[in-house]
């Protein structure tokens, strides 16, 4: 049976990417980092690999280790208590908090992921950004909230999401993990506002 599932991936190569670090985390050069803990390696090494504790626990390390910590990830799972389990390793292994931990059928989360990333399409031709207040070409990337009628370009979002911060240029990331809508303040995952701007082939 199923217990879990992993989704969100930039894609197929990337997905199949994590899986086998996932299922093989004491072969993967992820999970060789310094970023993960001797005394957790030890449990990824060690004989009990086999085991879903172990399991979990690589699911976890790998969700909170570059590159994979970077891309906008769901783990759906519909046993709440195995969900615990799993939140509880999250936050102990560093996950990053735009990676959602969710309780949902699997079924529908099949069925709901490819309407979560539907492509846009082209801005109305009015259609204005609400930071800037040029108006959204469809040559240009754009992306809209969901739970407001702003749009913006990707570019203003992502420059206005930088903009509070201060300090050594080292420390900000260059492509955010998340952005905030300029208008109503609702947070969205960065790789699905660039994921619905991007036509599908």
């Amino acid at each position: 049976a199923m217990l879990l599932i992993v989704h969100g991936f930039p894609s197929k190569a990337a997905a199949l990417q994590f899986e086998w670090a996932w299922q093989n985390p004491h072969m993967s050069r992820h999970s060789s980092f310094g970023a993960v803990p001797y005394d957790v390696k030890r449990v990824l090494y060690g004989p009990a690999q086999k085991r879903l504790a172990t399991k979990l626990l690589a699911l976890c390390v790998m969700l909170a280790v570059r590159p994979f910590e970077r891309w906008p990830l769901t783990v759906t799972c519909p046993d709440s208590q195995l969900l615990g389990q799993i939140a509880q390793m999250a936050q102990k292994q560093g996950v990053p908090k735009h990676v959602r931990i969710e309780s949902a059928d699997i079924a529908r989360a099949f069925e709901a992921a490819p309407i979560a990333c539907a492509y846009l399409g082209p801005p109305a031709p009015d259609e204005r950004c609400c930071i800037c207040e040029c108006q959204l070409e469809e040559t240009r990337p754009w992306g809209a909230c969901g739970a407001c009628p702003a749009a913006w370009h990707l570019f203003c979002l992502a420059n206005s999401a930088g903009a509070g911060t201060s300090g050594a240029c080292a420390s900000v990331p260059l492509l955010p993990t998340t952005a905030v809508c300029a208008l109503c303040g609702a947070e969205a995952v960065w790789g699905q506002l660039v994921r619905a701007f991007v036509q599908p082939e």
